[in-house]
């Protein structure tokens, strides 16, 4: 059996079942083959051998010629199939079709119906069941039918179905030819049924787990999207309050310069201050996280630009340890700078939390191909495999209450994956996570804002 045009994972039902009936009609190919040279070599049956072989050899050139637009049809880059479409349907059942007549034909020079494979035709019903709709699948039995009782008034008989096989086997000493015939008839026909109607519908099974999660994320993101949405109009309606507080505490303190009062209330006041900074700082990154700074027109840059948008705001840069490949520091860029350094920045925080304050992360800048690779390796307590599985999952956070929402992995993610890019964690217990993110130098831009990590 030769390969498929393409895998059927990822593909819609219609390409799943095409391939799978592709398949099929290699094996049946090949099956037809083996049964006409042992019933003549070694069973000695004198069977019209080259009308045989004529209709074997006509079910394998449609079947090549069905591969051939299969493959077109994949390297054209359209659908392979659609549900909705009476063109490719037709191609099916067409397909099936010249296979109910190949059969009608063989089973014609070989006994017709007292040839015990006349059982196969269940087969190709049970297949055009699961490939067709159900229209098709009736008239497919129909014409079954139709041949079948064909079959019963013209066929070339094979007297020799009658003879007694001389075996030493019990099982099988006084069985005919037929009788044997039938019990192998049964087998490979049962057996070709379940394995290929079973993988198909794996196949299917498969593919809708992965619909489901897929449409679980996209409500997910939509949702987040959503709420970063409202926290940038919060942020917006907080800013003038927080501001005039800022002016009024920046004039409080100012005054109470030379004065005679508590350190306490210098110190207070100056807490105030710097609680202040930290609000407005959370609401930056808050209207960011609605898609202002990603969606920004993209722009080139260096790949060391990038990287000092990602360092310039980070407190403890001198704990970040940055490595170039060869000449990748000028490598050119086009993509929306600060909502990509943000996400990036969203990574290396959590990385320097998860450190020691003593140790240092090691942020590596690769080009593989037409990607640029950052690698961002802290040295904490690592992850085990259970919290490693959730942890790009949004609201999930392994920080203390207060110190994180459980948003940042999450909305990276979203930022790489709708760049094109990609983004995972590689985690071990006791050693440390390492960050893997992948970004086309010339980043695909969707249609909507993406939203930034936080």
């Amino acid at each position: 059996m030769t390969d498929s045009p393409t895998s059927p994972r990822g593909l819609d039902r219609s390409a799943v079942n095409a391939i799978w009936l592709l398949r099929l009609r290699w094996v049946a190919v090949i099956g037809q083959l083996v049964t006409i040279g042992v019933t003549v070599g070694v069973l000695d049956v004198r069977l019209p051998t080259l009308p045989l072989l004529s209709i074997v050899a006509f079910t394998a050139l449609t079947n090549g010629a069905f591969a051939v637009w299969l493959r077109r049809r994949t390297d054209a880059g359209a659908p392979l199939l659609t549900e909705g479409s009476s063109r490719e349907r037709g191609v099916l059942a067409t397909v099936m079709t010249l296979d109910l007549v190949s059969l009608t034909g063989l089973l014609y020079f070989s006994g017709g119906p007292a040839n015990p494979f006349v059982i196969f035709y269940f087969v190709n019903l049970a297949l055009a069941a699961v490939v067709l709709p159900s229209r098709w699948g009736w008239s497919m039995t129909l014409l079954a039918i139709s041949c079948l009782v064909g079959l019963l008034f013209v066929h070339v008989p094979l007297p020799e179905l009658d003879r007694t096989v001389q075996s030493e086997m019990p099982i099988i000493r006084a069985a005919s030819l037929q009788e044997i015939g039938l019990i192998v008839a049964l087998a490979t026909c049962g057996g070709v049924a379940v394995y290929f109607i079973t993988r198909v519908t794996r196949e299917l099974r498969d593919r809708e787990n992965q619909l489901r999660i897929a449409e679980l994320r996209r409500s997910q993101s939509e949702r987040l999207e959503a709420l970063a949405t409202l926290a940038a109009g919060a942020g917006h309606e907080l800013a003038s309050p927080l501001s005039t507080i800022a002016v009024i505490a920046k004039d409080l303190a100012r005054h109470l310069e030379g004065t005679e009062v508590p350190e306490t209330v210098i110190e207070d006041v100056g807490l105030i201050r710097s609680e202040l900074d930290h609000c407005r700082r959370i609401l930056n990154e808050m209207s960011s996280s609605a898609g202002e700074a990603v969606g920004e027109v993209v722009q080139a840059a260096t790949t060391g630009q990038l990287i000092e948008e990602v360092l310039h705001v980070v407190r403890r840069r001198e704990r970040v340890h940055v490595n170039y490949d060869a000449g990748t520091e000028a490598v050119n860029v086009v993509l929306p700078l600060v909502g990509v350094a943000q996400a990036i920045r969203g990574i290396l925080r959590n990385a320097l939390d998860a450190s020691d304050p003593s140790s240092r992360v090691a942020m590596t800048v690769s080009q593989i191909g037409d990607e640029l690779r950052v690698e961002i390796a802290d040295r904490g307590t690592g992850m085990p495999p259970d919290v490693l599985a959730r942890a790009s999952e949004p609201f999930f956070t392994t920080k203390q209450p207060g110190q994180g929402m459980g948003l940042g992995l999450f909305l990276a993610h979203n930022v790489f994956a709708r760049l094109g890019g990609s983004f995972g964690l590689v985690s071990e217990p006791g050693v440390g996570t390492t960050a893997i993110i992948r970004i086309p130098l010339q980043a695909a831009m969707p249609t909507n804002n993406l939203p930034a990590t936080t």
